[in-house]
């Protein structure tokens, strides 16, 4: 772990500065909004554990303790049995304003969400290029004239933002045919195309009916290589492009994926061209579970183009909205179909680790990424605080809900239930996020040869 820290110090700092804001932030919600409505406000502390520093301004004694994966704002009067009923006191204020001081921490952590958005479509938003691989011969762009290599910069007169943002506004609208710009050897033009409509997979795997135009943004060449991986072992590295899978010719990635993942065969062949000379070899693929389905993986995944698009601060301020109401979409839906057993916890979840793992290739990718990673983590941490789960926020809202609602707060006896049932829920969520996590990134395996080796 040491060595690890070493070897990752600027990581680890950034991650640090990122966390702090996160929870920051969040704290700081409650903190302003019990001011506000005249709640004394007795302690505002950054981390849990032992105390590292401490100052105190007025009523409040600002706290840094020693671990830095949460916070908390402690408030004169927040239990409900030791409250004396003097108007600066938690309990003393109505049901609504109570819910007004919960509730405005994760507000504050969709607006933080809403601004580095923001300023990453300002600055730039790094997404997949709208710049096409490939075109399907019979398909609804080659029907229209649309080339490989044309760009794609515009749909029904909307600019788009990279290629699921134009998938976005292909699904969205609501005409028969859809006005495509594209820039074509420097040169500007819009055709009219009449998309199909196929089934194909969302961003979390799940099939649905889509308007598809019949292009693909990644050919078949490879842009990364799992080490530890079939594909690794067998020889296949970055660059190599795959012509056959199993005797079948591929020329886009959907092909090699669907032809690898779908196939019943012990092992498959895969055919590649590297420097102008073709190689083989069959591979034995892992088999993994991915929602409801068993599929194959070698661990191979394809060469794709990265844009910096940049827009004015008007049309950023729009983009960011959009944005925004797309990650909470994309959220709920994962955690429905996690519900519903469509898509696994841990290809949903993730921890304190898996984050650091996202801030870290955030970091190294460049400033506007780290802010849009910082966009997305926080609109996480807010929705997963509104869940209905004492002693998350979500569940304090739930009780002043049903207060409201009864003319009176349940009994003590009742609320201590729901809170040692929600702690423990939390408790076994945590552990298996931090399992899962360890498991993810190798780190149980370095673990047990750690022991191995030092028997």
């Amino acid at each position: 772990m040491f060595e690890f820290i070493i070897a990752n110090f600027v990581s680890v700092v950034i991650f640090l500065i990122v966390l702090s804001i996160l929870i920051l932030v969040h704290e700081w919600g409650h903190f302003i909004t019990a001011k506000k409505v005249g709640v004394r406000v007795d302690e505002f502390s950054l981390g849990f554990g032992p105390k590292l520093w401490s100052v105190k301004k007025g009523d409040t004694e600002y706290m840094v303790k020693a671990i830095p994966l949460g916070g908390y704002v402690k408030m004169a009067g927040d239990e409900r049995g030791k409250c004396s009923g003097r108007p600066e006191e938690f309990f003393s204020k109505s049901a609504g304003l109570r819910s007004l001081v919960v509730v405005n921490g994760p507000m504050v952590n969709f607006v933080l969400a809403y601004v580095c958005l923001v300023f990453v479509f300002y600055l730039g938003y790094p997404a997949l290029s709208t710049k096409i691989e490939y075109v399907d011969p019979g398909g609804p762009a080659a029907r229209a004239g649309i080339l490989v290599g044309d760009k794609i910069t515009g749909i029904n007169n909307q600019i788009v933002y990279g290629w699921h943002n134009m998938d976005e506004r292909v699904m969205e609208s609501r005409t028969e045919n859809v006005a495509v710009t594209l820039v074509r050897n420097g040169r500007e033009r819009t055709v009219s195309v009449v998309p199909q409509v196929i089934k194909k997979p969302d961003l979390l795997g799940v099939e649905h009916q889509a308007r598809d135009l019949g292009i693909d943004d990644s050919s078949t060449v490879i842009g990364h290589v799992s080490e530890n991986y079939p594909a690794y072992e067998a020889g296949l590295r970055e660059g190599d492009r795959i012509t056959r899978v199993n005797g079948r010719p591929v020329e886009r990635w959907e092909d090699v994926r669907h032809l690898i993942a779908d196939s019943s065969a012990e092992s498959i062949e895969v055919l590649w061209i590297r420097e102008g000379s073709e190689m083989g070899r069959r591979i034995i693929p892992k088999q993994v579970t991915f929602g409801k389905k068993i599929i194959n993986q070698i661990g191979i995944a394809p060469r794709q183009n990265i844009d910096v698009f940049k827009v004015g601060f008007k049309d950023a301020l729009v983009f960011s909205a959009e944005k925004l109401v797309e990650i909470i979409s994309l959220t709920f839906r994962s955690l429905y179909h996690m519900i519903i057993g469509d898509i696994s916890a841990r290809e949903t979840m993730t921890g304190p680790i898996g984050i650091f793992y996202l801030v870290k290739s955030a970091a190294d990718t460049g400033f506007s990424q780290l802010l849009f990673i910082m966009g997305m983590i926080s609109a996480s941490l807010a929705i997963f605080n509104l869940l209905p789960i004492i002693p998350l926020d979500g569940g304090h809202l739930l009780l002043y809900g049903i207060e409201k609602f009864r003319g009176k707060p349940l009994s003590e006896k009742v609320e201590d239930v729901f809170m040692r049932l929600g702690v423990g829920l939390i408790l076994l969520l945590a552990a298996y996020v931090f399992y899962s996590d360890f498991s993810r990134f190798g780190w149980i395996d370095g673990i047990m040869n750690i022991f191995v080796n030092h028997k």
